[in-house]
């Protein structure tokens, strides 16, 4: 109830410190009768105010106040098509468009971001249909892809699954255009925004602007599923089925509804280290030189060589909220934190190969991080689910420099977030393995309100 503005903040507080000085040195009798009636409504005013946590379907479309209408179930195995006749137009000009203990708390906070973001247009109501029965399908540890016969793929395939095409990206964010005028947009924030370790950091504990990415950033994507998968690079699909086509390196934040996945162009002069370090190719053929390296490309190639426990080690995390909430801004801080210390991450290398058609694929190196494990990143989560709309966000990474011969940094990639409305966002699309998108059944729409 308090206010989120520093200013508002600080007048609340005045106003409270102005009053206790006037009461200070008065005597007020009070009966006992009229403390039980206050405490009894202090005690109604805070069950009224805490929010509801109520699971179930959306019922004669239904939500909360708003009147929606019930879109037709679509056929089991069949990922519905997005409509574009009542999508607002600031959501055409971006994008087309939950372990056991914690299913409960995943609801939850996917029920009270639903319940403040905007409930506009069939695609929104579409989205909230979906994550309601993504919600109810976390109730069991049954895999979402398999069925009561359990035939999964099958099973999809012998009822019409749609075959596997290539899903929607988020756009890039228009030049010039005025931050928060857009909605699900990325764009590669200067390099310059970060502060990196200078060269005599290990001495006067100064840091400076980072030099140009290492990697530069190829785009982003947001998709609903309540079983976030690792190595989603083997999904043909995704980033328009385009993630193959350059070396790649996708960073995959596996929230508790859904994935977010960036990716990254690996510059060819990587390639020989990352190969080296995954154990692809001819091992006892020399390293290129590092001589002519700058000290965060070394940096980086010492990265790309070292093992999982070295890597979590090194690999620092960067946010800075460009625009949004006072409070937001407060929780994330902007301080470079390393990431294999607060969350476990899982590294996934796809060596190069052939696709169809003699199509020839680049290799791909993904980080898993597994969000929900954080209890960290789950209260941060907790503050920013409310605000994703409004939130203009930089991600950043960079391997820490331990050495004089690793420094100054240099900001490994970085991606500017404009805005994020889940509402919007497809479901992830099937794997060629079966595993992937929530199958949902006409049954399922059908079934009786569940609460929790």
């Amino acid at each position: 109830l308090l206010p989120e503005h520093p200013v508002d903040f600080g007048l609340v507080v005045l106003a409270g410190a102005l009053v206790l000085k006037w009461a200070e040195g008065r005597i007020v009798h009070l009966g006992v009768d009229t403390l039980l009636v206050f405490g009894a409504a202090c005690a109604l005013m805070g069950y009224r105010s805490a929010p509801t946590v109520r699971i179930g379907r959306v019922e004669e479309g239904v939500v909360g106040n708003d009147m929606l209408p019930a879109p037709s179930p679509p056929k089991r195995g069949v990922v519905p098509s997005p409509q574009k006749e009542n999508v607002p137009q600031d959501r055409e000009e971006g994008r087309a468009g939950a372990s056991p203990e914690r299913r409960l708390s995943r609801r939850s906070m996917m029920e009270k971001s639903t319940g403040m973001l905007d409930l506009k247009g069939d695609r929104n109501r579409r989205s909230l249909h979906l994550i309601q029965a993504s919600m109810r399908n976390m109730k069991t540890d049954v895999p979402a892809m398999e069925d009561e016969e359990g035939g999964g793929r099958a099973a999809a395939a012998e009822e019409g699954k749609t075959p596997i095409a290539a899903a929607t990206t988020f756009a890039r964010f228009p030049d010039g255009a005025k931050i928060g005028s857009h909605l699900n947009c990325w764009s590669s924030p200067p390099s310059t925004n970060f502060q990196v370790r200078g060269p005599n950091y290990l001495k006067d504990k100064k840091k400076v602007p980072s030099d140009d990415y290492l990697f530069p950033c190829r785009g982003c994507d947001l998709f609903l599923t309540d079983n976030p998968p690792t190595n989603v690079g083997r999904n043909p699909s995704i980033l328009e089925g385009r993630l193959r086509d350059v070396p790649t390196f996708v960073v995959n934040y596996r929230l508790p509804w859904g994935v977010f996945l960036s990716y990254h162009e690996i510059p060819d002069r990587f390639l020989p280290f990352l190969r080296r370090g995954e154990g692809y190719g001819d091992t006892s053929a020399p390293l290129p030189p590092t001589s002519g390296m700058t000290a965060g490309e070394r940096a980086m190639c010492n990265f790309l060589l070292a093992d999982a426990d070295e890597k979590n080690e090194a690999w620092k995390i960067v946010p800075i909220v460009v625009e949004g909430p006072w409070v937001v801004k407060r929780v994330t801080g902007g301080k470079p934190a390393i990431v294999g210390t607060k969350m476990p991450i899982t590294y996934v290398y796809q060596p190069p190969g052939t696709g169809e058609g003699g199509r020839r694929l680049c290799e791909y190196l993904e980080a898993d991080l597994d969000i929900v494990s954080s209890a960290a990143a789950r209260n941060i989560l907790a503050v920013v689910r409310s605000y994703t709309q409004v939130l203009t966000i930089d991600l950043g990474f960079v391997v820490q420099g331990n050495s004089g011969e690793e420094l100054p940094e240099r900001m490994m990639l970085g991606l500017r977030l404009h805005g994020l409305d889940p509402l919007t966002a497809e479901l992830l699309p099937e794997f060629e393995d079966g595993d992937g998108a929530v199958v949902i059944s006409e049954s399922e729409y059908d079934s009786g309100n569940e609460t929790e």
